[in-house]
């Protein structure tokens, strides 16, 4: 079969699948159609429901309408995989374009590897749509069009898939592209991320109804359920928030917690012959916090560049700032320790309290896949061999819990905050609030740092706590615990962020039970659908 021909017989899959995910890679930044979240998925759904209803055309104009054709599990499987494949590249591939475009001081010693690397992270986050498609058109082939009603459970489970492991990669899922509108955000202080990623798909496909549906009362159902479930839930996200702000209201803020943007141009950060300037530019900023009420000071991402367990001059440099001002010092830095007759390297961020002890250190246990360490690599030892500019860091062993003069906190290094899981761990074990520390100056545009920063934003919702973030180059800000983001710092600025922490009373459902709420959904919506209502065969 040739080119023309095949993409003939798979037109209609491929129109829905790139369709759908154009549309929803509009939702992220940096566009400002957020809104289209809730309409994005209603092609492919459009195409779901006239398969099941034997109207989607194969080769040429025949329509394939009969039963025989209906049971047929490698028709629908490989239509399935055509459409699901051609959502998540075109999807994946916009929302993601810029991997492709690493600065120079990013490390990466094989430049021309981006782009078949970029394809490559495409072609395996698009598995998971092909995934979610395949088990649809199967559920439908079993059950036919009541089966679509399983779609909000499918795909909030096949996201949670692609989040979990050695490869475990959560960028784009539903939430994030509401992180902006903290109205909407609330629900996850209940049933998590992957909770509001149900209900996201849930009104996509009602939506998908009222525009599809056969019969004029099931049309209208469905658009009246669509918006009482977004008009409740922005509704009681709203009471919400009224009712933190009324706790709050006539207490008195201390603005002594600061949050330090050094913008160090990473070109030079790592030069020897720059080391003092770094370090003449953490006293600088460190001493225009204190002059400013800090108690405490969060420096960025390897905002150090030496090793503190083994560069004894610029540790007891910082030790004599953090002792000369009284304030807690908390800085990251790529640490060492021997390792036979080599060395284990560790992203670590470590606290320097106002007597001059470093308390404790943090040493990064969620690598970036392939950017801070081979996957699997701690398995096949020749993986750790390969250089193609990774760091080759030693995953942490544990999380730490930092107490400083304004209370206790955990530190999420860089793309630790996309973990829901493993943030809502530190509050559990009695977190006061937490703490990003990121360098994000070598994405190489503006789109992959505000994609990075508004991921942490529903961290603080989830939890119910402040989230302070630092980033060398940007986006660095203070977020509330109702996912108000307070003050902030653009990229390409230098600054500081004085603020306080606010915290909510006591810890939110989803940190004390995890997703408990979001697999309770899971398996009603399930057993809802194979229970078949009679009702819905008339949609």
């Amino acid at each position: 079969m040739d080119r023309s021909s095949w993409i003939s017989r798979y037109r209609d899959e491929i129109f829905a699948g790139v369709l759908s995910g154009l549309l929803l890679a509009l939702v992220f930044p940096p566009f400002p159609t957020r809104y289209l979240v809730v309409f994005a998925l209603v092609p492919l759904f459009w195409y779901f429901i006239r398969l099941a209803r034997g109207e989607v055309r194969d080769i040429g104009s025949r329509a394939v309408a009969s039963e025989d054709a209906r049971r047929k599990g490698s028709y629908l499987v490989k239509r399935s995989l055509v459409v699901g494949f051609s959502f998540g590249v075109a999807f994946f591939l916009i929302l993601l374009y810029w991997v492709s475009n690493l600065i120079p001081a990013s490390s990466a010693r094989m430049p021309w590897l981006l782009i078949p690397g970029l394809i490559l992270l495409v072609a395996y986050l698009s598995c998971y749509s092909a995934l979610f498609s395949v088990a649809l058109s199967f559920l439908i082939r079993r059950i036919g069009l009541v089966a679509l009603f399983a779609a909000p459970a499918l795909w909030s489970l096949t996201e949670i898939a692609r989040s979990r492991g050695e490869l475990g990669f959560s960028w784009g899922i539903l939430p994030y592209a509401l992180a902006l509108y903290p109205r909407t955000l609330q629900g996850l202080s209940v049933y998590g991320p992957f909770g509001l990623s149900f209900l996201l798909v849930l009104v996509n496909l009602l939506l998908s109804f009222a525009l599809f549906g056969r019969t004029r009362m099931g049309r209208v159902v469905s658009f009246t359920i669509a918006i009482i479930i977004a008009g409740a839930h922005i509704g009681w996200g709203t009471w919400e928030m009224n009712q933190y702000d009324a706790r709050l209201e006539g207490r008195e803020r201390e603005r002594d917690i600061a949050v330090v943007q050094p913008n160090v141009d990473l070109g030079i950060k790592w030069r020897p012959e720059y080391r003092d300037s770094v370090f003449n530019e953490i006293d600088r900023l460190a001493l225009e916090a204190f002059a400013r009420g800090a108690r405490v000071v969060i420096f960025p991402e390897t905002a150090a560049p030496v090793s503190l367990s083994h560069a004894h001059f610029y540790r007891e440099r910082l030790k004599i700032l953090a002792m000369k001002l009284g304030v807690d010092i908390l800085i990251g830095y790529v640490d060492h320790e021997p390792a036979g007759a080599g060395w284990r390297a560790y992203n670590s961020a470590g606290l320097i309290d106002s007597t001059g002890k470093l308390t404790d250190q943090y040493n990064k246990v969620n690598l970036l896949p392939f950017g801070e360490r081979l996957p699997y690599s701690q398995y096949i030892p020749a993986l750790s061999r390969l250089n193609f500019g990774q760091a080759n860091f030693e995953p942490g062993k544990e999380q730490t819990l930092f107490e400083s003069q304004v209370g206790k906190f955990g530190v999420l290094i860089c793309f630790e905050s996309i973990f829901s899981d493993y943030t809502r761990r530190y509050v559990l074990n009695g977190a006061d609030f937490l703490v990003n520390i990121t360098n994000d100056g070598w994405f190489g545009s503006r789109r992959g740092p505000i994609q990075h920063a508004e991921m942490a934003i529903l961290r603080s919702v989830e939890n119910r706590v402040t989230l302070v973030r630092a980033a060398n180059t940007g986006i660095s800000m203070v977020v509330d615990p109702m996912g108000r983001v307070r003050q902030k710092i653009d990229l390409d600025l230098e600054g500081i962020l004085m603020d306080t922490i606010d915290r909510s009373s006591g810890l939110s459902f989803y940190c004390r039970n995890g997703h408990l709420i979001f697999y309770i959904m899971v398996l009603i919506n399930l057993a809802i659908v194979m229970v078949n209502p009679i009702f819905w065969r008339r949609m």
